[in-house]
């Protein structure tokens, strides 16, 4: 009975052990933290002179600053609470990774993978306009998306849907549809999926269309927000004047410089994770050279920026760190670099992704389509005058997107789904050898402890910064 009990630990601390781990660091950054900085003092202050309600506050932003009435409708009271938000808050960040798992049928060790890529996510890049206002207006429509896409798998399986769920869905669409890049991100999901049923002859999916409906409706309501404008008008006049003189090839180049500074020039972890793993799982999945160094371009491009800033500093003008908008030149080769790079990089980890695929093409083409909307709404930053004053915290969705890539590929598309189960899979077809009791391989035990140790130097210097913010700020 003993060791039945010891067994039923283990199995359970195999299972969700990881999502304890996410729950340790959450908590951990939110007793560090303080509220006190940021939007969260401006909003705190909106209420403190009480002669307006709610109400007439929410009247008054839609139409002098922001659309964002639903996110504003919570975050406003919640910033009196700031015990609460952060209860709440440790909830939503701990059940990202649980959210993902479910989305994509991931089991035992895998957990541990993505939740490591989701801790390895630099979370005080939410201190950046101040916690609660932040969090409340990036990270959780980020969950309402992914509650969302639970429902929608469960659609998709033929399931029924529960009256509770389907309502927590509408609720979240109407949360998440009023941020703008969480409206269109659910604008492609929800397009996927009508397309989807399209092609299976099955229409009759009322609660997809109920869906479609709230977000058209928030995105039609963002457009036709006067207050919008008049924030986009101010932003520009007090942050970047030379805005209003930029043509759109200069926007988009600015949104592409930006990403590729971002997640390429300064060597973002997260980023570094997805293109070393991709690399690999092509050459496990093919063994071939030419294929695996095409899926390789990504992690080659990280490398020489690596080596560069290292040993080579006289390369310096080849892998460029790009400039912000008055340092342009528009005559010099290396201003044009960084748009090759990324360019570069999207093309190796869209190949790398189809040659994982290996035919399937309907899940390859969901996978690049999402890949694609998630390059999109980082790019799309360089149509907005606060491209640099926003600072990193409009990339989340990238950030997700790149996770959710890098664990389907790994799961469901790469093939380690048997070989983190039973062992690799030579031994797990033999039936020999220490594989055949169920130990992983050596190569996937090294992957997963410099995985634990980056994590771990990501909670540490994250925990570090709570408690600098706080102070600094």
């Amino acid at each position: 009975m003993l060791k039945g009990d010891i067994g039923a630990k283990r199995t359970w601390f195999y299972e969700n052990g990881a999502f304890v781990a996410a729950a340790l660091a959450a908590v951990l950054w939110h007793v560090v933290l303080s509220t006190n900085v940021g939007d969260d003092m401006v909003y705190f202050k909106t209420l403190l002179d009480g002669n307006s309600s709610l109400g007439e506050i929410l009247a008054h932003r839609y139409e002098t600053w922001s659309s964002r009435m639903v996110i504003e409708a919570v975050l406003i009271p919640l910033v009196h609470c700031p015990l609460l938000w952060k209860i709440l808050d440790i909830v939503i960040f701990t059940s990202l990774p649980v959210l993902l798992c479910g989305l994509l049928g991931v089991t035992g060790c895998g957990r541990w993978f993505v939740t490591g890529l989701v801790l390895l996510y630099p979370f005080t890049d939410m201190a950046s306009a101040g916690w609660i206002a932040t969090t409340t207006n990036y990270l959780w429509p980020l969950w309402g998306v992914l509650v969302i896409g639970m429902v929608l798998k469960q659609l998709r399986c033929g399931r029924k849907v529960p009256v509770w769920e389907a309502a927590a869905a509408l609720l979240a669409c109407a949360y998440a549809g009023s941020q703008e890049q969480a409206a269109v991100l659910l604008l492609l999901l929800l397009g996927m999926e009508v397309l989807h049923y399209i092609s299976e002859n099955r229409m009759k999916q009322p609660l997809l269309y109920a869906l479609c409906g709230i977000d058209i409706i928030s995105l039609i309501y963002i457009f036709s927000c006067p207050g919008n404008a008049i924030r986009s008008a101010q932003e520009m006049a007090g942050r970047m004047p030379e805005f209003a003189d930029f043509t759109f090839a200069e926007k988009l180049y600015m949104g592409l410089a930006n990403v590729e500074r971002i997640f390429i020039a300064e060597l973002d972890p997260v980023y570094c994770v997805v293109a070393a793993v991709l690399v690999l799982l092509v050459y496990r999945k093919t063994g071939d050279y030419r294929k695996t160094l095409l899926a390789g371009i990504p992690a080659l491009l990280l490398f020489g920026q690596a080596m560069v800033r290292v040993s080579h500093p006289s390369l310096k003008k080849v892998f460029v760190r790009p400039e912000q908008t008055t340092h342009w030149d528009w005559h010099a080769l290396v201003t044009y670099m960084p748009l090759v790079f990324l360019v570069l990089s999207v093309w190796g980890i869209l190949y790398a992704l189809w040659q994982l695929a290996d035919g399937a093409w309907k899940h390859y083409l969901w996978t690049a389509f999402l890949l694609a909307g998630g390059f999109a709404m980082g790019v799309v930053m360089g149509f907005s005058p606060t491209i640099y004053a926003s600072a990193n915290r409009p990339y989340l969705y990238l950030y997700f997107v790149l996770i959710y890539v890098c664990a389907d590929a790994v799961w469901n598309m790469g093939g380690m789904k048997a070989v983190w189960k039973t062992g690799s899979a030579d031994a797990a077809q033999s039936g020999s050898g220490a594989h055949s009791e169920g130990k992983m391989p050596v190569p996937e035990k090294l992957m997963f402890t410099v995985l634990g140790l980056l994590v771990l130097a990501n909670i540490l210097d994250v925990t570090r910064m709570c408690w600098l913010l706080g102070r600094i700020l």
